[in-house]
């Protein structure tokens, strides 16, 4: 018995006891992590591309309103983390909403079953028809917007596995897009141009600009007057130019206050017509193709493939802001008139280098500078203002990018998407809205597969086959030596 008690006080009692006291206070503060952040739900979203997360621009869009938003979410009871769990897997759907409703105090979040609440579901349904499970209503006041479920995954079709996968994941923009409309009143109607071929809008960059709450419609201008709900009139590179009464239409619209975009270049071709609209307001299209010769302002070794520099203002500043460069292949600059009238601002939005330089020769072998060349900087995009009182005050705005591959979505993939940002953001100023933010779809993560030479593999296979089992046999052997002679 005496043995018994005198092994309480052995050292190697005391080593066992600690290390025992040790591993239970360990899991006790696991314990205690665990529960607090389950009731204060604390989460960090570890995927590559922040799926679970919202962008810092939906973040702050919450965070700054001032007026109560319900999103209600329409799925079936007890399968609210379910909704689209085949698409993007379990819970992504449910997390991105809460994330809303942890952004901002005038946000809440509400799910409602629609086969319990039919009536509710009724009064959004538009001329009849039904919403689908899985929907979205987000609401403000007396205006609403309902996102269908169909809306916020993109799914493509691929030809080589004969199946179909999911492009993109759309619910961010979706929504942040819709609490600005509910909470803003203000709809956009931009018009795009037709009757002398021009560049007809992708339907990628159609659907970029419904995110962002403008309807897309289409308007012939040789048959037809520019309706009166057009807010913006889109311009696409024509095949050929404008007829007289074509660019008189023009002129007619944009005089009462008309907004517009002009995505036109015109190096060897010319537009009298189409010109003498844009010369109305001190610019035209310059008639050459810009070159740059310092390599941080082109892409892929080719002088042409301009990577242009954000000139400050409220457009560009928040792509400014993270760094960003546009991409435009091929790029007429924009030329100022000698005459403008003195009502109007003319200000840079997309510049060149100094060390820029215009191929004004169509018909040149050379992309090196020759002696008829222009130089430069140049301005590839401005932001023109036409302010002036009469009885009223009136203002016109345009915007004037120097090139049509603006609207090029391979363009615009290949740069990131930075392109179609500008151009949202561009449409927004139009349209006088302070808040010129882009939220980008999110890609779905998926498994890639590991890929090591055979020289990693044979490093990899020494450490945790030989070196790691020595590091930790002499870790384990030195503990033991200074427990044996202490």
């Amino acid at each position: 018995m005496r043995r018994f008690f005198e092994s309480f006080s052995t050292k190697k009692f005391k080593y066992g006891s600690f290390s025992t006291l040790m591993i239970l206070f360990v899991i006790a503060i696991m314990v205690i992590v665990n529960l607090l952040a389950d009731q204060l739900k604390l989460t960090f979203d570890m995927s590559a591309n922040k799926q679970y997360s919202l962008s810092e621009d939906s973040i702050k869009i919450a965070r700054e309103l001032t007026q109560d938003v319900t999103i209600t979410a329409l799925a079936r009871t007890g399968e609210e983390g379910r909704m689209f769990e085949e698409a993007v897997g379990p819970l992504t759907f449910q997390r991105l909403l809460d994330e809303y409703a942890k952004s901002s105090s005038h946000i809440q979040l509400v799910y409602k079953d629609p086969y319990l609440y039919p009536a509710f579901v009724t009064q959004y349904a538009k001329d009849g028809e039904p919403i689908p499970i899985n929907s979205v209503i987000v609401e403000s006041g007396s205006l609403f917007k309902v996102i269908q479920a169909n809306d916020m995954i993109s799914t493509d079709f691929d030809y080589q596995n004969y199946s179909t996968y999911v492009k993109s994941i759309d619910i961010e923009p979706r929504v942040t897009n819709a609490i600005n409309y509910v909470t803003s009143g203000a709809s956009a109607t931009a018009y795009t141009v037709s009757g002398s071929d021009e560049l007809p809008l992708q339907d990628t960059l159609r659907s970029q600009l419904e995110l962002a709450n403008f309807e897309i419609k289409d308007v012939n201008l040789v048959t037809s007057e520019i309706p009166e709900d057009c807010t913006i009139l889109f311009v696409t590179q024509p095949s050929r130019d404008w007829t007289a009464s074509a660019a008189e239409n023009v002129k007619t619209f944009l005089q009462n206050d008309g907004r517009a975009v002009f995505c036109v270049g015109a190096f060897g071709q010319e537009y009298p017509n189409l010109d003498s609209v844009l010369s109305s307001y001190g610019v035209r299209m310059g008639q050459y193709i810009v070159a740059e010769n310092d390599p941080s302002h082109y892409a892929g070794n080719n002088r042409i493939y301009l990577l242009s520099d954000f000139a400050p203002h409220d457009i560009t500043q928040p792509l400014l802001d993270k760094n960003y460069m546009p991409l435009l292949v091929q790029s007429s600059g924009v030329e100022k008139t000698e005459l403008k009238k003195s009502s109007i601002t003319i200000e840079p939005l997309l510049t060149t280098s100094k060390q820029a330089y215009g191929k004004t020769n169509p018909n040149t072998q050379t992309i090196e500078k020759e002696p008829d060349d222009q130089d430069g900087p140049f301005d590839l995009a401005v932001a023109i203002t036409d302010a002036y009182a009469t009885d009223e005050e009136h203002t016109t705005k345009i915007i004037f990018i120097a090139n049509p591959t603006i609207i090029d979505e391979s363009v615009n993939t290949a740069i990131r998407g930075v392109n179609w940002d500008f151009l949202i953001n561009a449409m927004n100023w139009l349209q006088d809205k302070a808040d010129t933010v882009s939220i980008l779809p999110k890609t779905p993560e998926t498994a890639e597969q590991l890929t090591m030479s055979s020289m990693q593999v044979l490093v990899l296979s020494m450490f945790s086959s030989i070196i790691l089992p020595l590091i930790i046999l002499g870790a384990g052997l030195t503990v033991w030596l200074r427990r044996r002679h202490s």
